[in-house]
């Protein structure tokens, strides 16, 4: 028995000495790729900015650390020393650089609670780490933390490395150091900030953002009580104070506002950030972005490369157009204007307001606004999947639904009307028609794929009564460019390290909604709008003088409290919008076409002068005619039969191709339904009118009989 407990004890310590050995082999290893601690120190750089590029690759903002104001220990008040101290690292002063006995509490808390809720590190880690690692999680990096941290403790005295901590974190939005916080949200020298200011103050770097004060005060404040309580309860602070500190008031400045602090109340400010960003809209989209990926400390610290989707130069142009459109100078109007490429979601370029700054309402994003006729186009799109064709007819007539009655935007009424002359002038009541025979709730469970903020509810739909986003809405209107494809937008293509390595790269989302044929039906419909309708006045022509590839639809919402304009060309969706704040009407008659469609035009126009855009064809539409799956024709608009000499030329597919002539009923059936007058009228109704109201009462839309379109039952 005596010789197996020696031979397994020899065993244990032939073991010890290896371990020891490749122990003492490891720290020889990465102590060596160290360089001398007191160079590193002072050779040490605080921050790399990280790059935004965009996709010509040319600079468009940096993102970077605000200028820290250092503090020496002797003005670091004692409370905010013992604060930190109290919340980060009790043993400070009496470990050796690691307190073991914390780093195993730790490790066992984690693993009882299953996450990591409980760090162990303590401050000469944590300023070995930020000061000179990356965040990182290998063994390779926590090795040379420890050794950087034991040569910490031997080289420099315990307030020389607090002292260094306490410059060196990062309380989020680019600040670092105590004494810069101090100045950015108490607007007070580092000296004057109290014990609930200085409570306050340590809670923040644990989570910057979900303890920041000016976004998140509730939160900071229950982090401070947390420090307060481990202050009192470690003897840093008298039951007095802790209770003092407890009843000081804090309140966010906003703006406007003119408050100042006292004994009793701690201004906490919301403008403390130095930094200037020159194309703010799309910055801080990257940078909520990236938020979400990557540590503050990678984003504004780490060197990062962000090649991105926007285009430069178009946004110089149309910041440059929308900020001199002669509309917008009104000063109770504004706008958004964004720009998406349908086949990836990229966005190229994006408006947030006129004269827009940083933390400005990014109306492109945030503006819910309903889209009045511009929606029309997907309750077209739904009737093609029903069978419809755009010789098919509707009577535009007078019709109410309950006490709800709509009417076209000029109140005239054309008869017969087939839909895409229905389209083509914004007529109302045929779209009406086409909702309700299609149904509100199939049409909803349809029209749940595309990007709206408010629900399909009843038939105000068809007239746009639904809400979204600019940015919504230029999404949605990418299954007219790409074939029926829904896309998830994007801002970013790929993130770069500071050593060139890809980290990131982004996925584009692209799922098939509509068929392509249906889709291609309604991109030569709006195609129509622009060359001789309602979005005539959006037209745009190439270097030579010649008409581009085009379409769109205009849309003016109830009194117009909105207009909008969305635009499509083969390679981009731009979607503009003119409108209150406030969200009340603008005053004199005004439509989507008269003001918006021009600034579209201009837009388009000054890219192409500029030569930053070569317009192209319309490809999977080209694609679908060459392969005979969808044929021209030329349509009488009003009767919806073929015509050679009053008709206009229509893309219907194979299978629903038109084969009745009107020449066949010039002089029977034809006079019979007063269709002779029909044919000669003018364009009747252009824009919308949106009303909120539930109808119980249908009637019943047209079919695709001769007879019953002609009859319009």
């Amino acid at each position: 028995m005596k010789k197996i407990f020696l031979f397994i004890l020899k065993i244990l310590v032939a073991l010890g000495i290896i371990m020891g050995i490749v122990v003492f082999g490891i720290v020889v290893k990465y102590r060596l790729e160290i360089p001398n601690i007191q160079q590193l120190v002072e050779d040490y750089t605080p921050a790399a900015p990280s790059t935004i590029y965009d996709r010509n690759n040319k600079e468009i903002d940096i993102l970077y650390t605000e200028a820290r104001d250092l503090a020496t220990i002797d003005e670091i008040p004692e409370y905010l020393k013992n604060a930190f101290i109290a919340i980060e690292d009790k043993k400070f002063y009496s470990h050796n650089g690691i307190h073991f006995k914390g780093l195993i509490r730790a490790i066992i808390t984690n693993i009882r609670k299953g996450k990591a809720s409980q760090g162990g590190s303590s401050i000469t880690q944590q300023l070995a780490k930020n000061a000179f690692l990356s965040s990182e999680r290998k063994l390779s990096r926590k090795i040379k933390e420890a050794i950087l941290t034991f040569e910490m403790e031997r080289t420099y005295t315990k307030d020389e490395i607090l002292e260094k901590y306490m410059n060196e974190i990062y309380f989020g939005s680019g600040s670092y150091g105590v004494k810069t916080a101090a100045k950015q949200f108490f607007q007070k020298d580092i000296k004057d900030i109290n014990l609930a200011e200085a409570a306050m103050l340590a809670g923040i770097p644990n989570r910057p953002s979900k303890y920041d004060p000016v976004k998140n005060l509730e939160n900071a404040l229950s982090r401070q009580k947390v420090i307060l309580k481990e202050m009192l309860d470690d003897g840093h602070i008298t039951k007095e104070e802790y209770e003092k500190a407890l009843k000081h008031k804090f309140v966010v400045e906003e703006e406007g506002q003119k408050l100042s602090s006292n004994e009793n109340l701690t201004v906490v400010y919301a403008k403390r950030n130095r930094k200037f960003y020159k194309n703010p809209e799309f910055t801080a989209l990257v940078e909520e972005f990236l938020q979400d990926i990557y540590s503050d400390d990678e984003i504004y610290k780490g060197g990062l490369k962000i090649y991105t989707t926007l285009d430069l130069d178009y946004q110089r142009v149309a910041k440059e157009v929308f900020d001199s459109y002669e509309y917008l100078k009104n000063s109770n109007l504004d706008g958004a204007m964004v720009t998406v490429d349908p086949h990836t979601g990229g966005i190229i370029s994006i408006i947030g307001g006129k004269k827009f700054k940083a933390k400005n309402f990014n109306r492109a994003l945030m503006a819910q606004r309903q889209y009045g006729s511009s929606f029309k186009p997907f309750i077209y799109l739904s009737a093609m999947k029903e069978g419809f064709t755009p010789y098919s007819v509707v009577v535009d007539e007078f019709i109410s639904y309950g006490k709800w009655a709509p009417k076209n935007y000029d109140g005239n009424y054309s008869g017969n009307s087939t839909l895409a002359n229905s389209l083509n002038l914004s007529l109302n009541i045929p779209v009406i028609k086409l909702l309700d025979k299609i149904g509100v709730k199939e049409f909803a469970e349809e029209a749940s794929h595309l990007k709206l903020s408010g629900e399909v509810k009843d038939l105000t739909a068809a007239l746009g009564s639904v809400t979204g986003t600019p940015l919504n809405l230029a999404i949605d209107f990418s299954v007219f460019v790409n074939g029926g494809y829904m896309i998830e937008p994007t801002l970013i293509r790929e993130v770069r390290d500071t050593q060139d390595v890809l980290i990131y790269i982004a996925e584009p989302k692209k799922e098939r909604i509509y068929d392509s044929l249906d889709a291609s039906v309604i991109t030569a419909m709006l195609k129509t709008v622009v060359s001789n309708g309602t979005g005539s006045r959006a037209r745009v022509y190439d270097r030579n003088g010649l008409p581009i590839e085009q379409g769109g639809k205009t849309g003016t919402t109830n009194e117009n409290r909105t207009v909008f304009y969305s635009g499509i060309t083969p390679e981009y969706v731009t979607v503009a919008y003119i409108g209150r704040d406030d969200n009340k009407p603008i005053l004199g008659k005004i439509t989507g076409g008269s003001i918006v469609a021009p600034l579209w035009a201009r837009y388009y126009q000054r890219l192409i002068k500029e030569n930053l855009y070569v317009p192209g064809k319309f490809e999977f539409l080209e694609n679908h005619l060459e392969t005979g799956d969808l044929y021209k024709q030329n349509i009488d608009m009003y009767s919806g039969l073929l015509s050679s000499e009053t008709g206009k030329q229509v893309i219907v597919p194979k299978g629903r191709m038109q084969v009745e002539s009107s020449d066949k009923y010039q002089k029977g059936i034809a006079s019979i339904f007063n269709l002779d007058m029909q044919a000669g009228m003018t364009n009747y109704g252009s824009e919308n009118s949106t009303i909120n109201t539930n109808s119980e009462e249908t009637v019943e839309g047209s079919d695709d009989g001769l007879f019953d379109r002609l009859l319009g039952d």
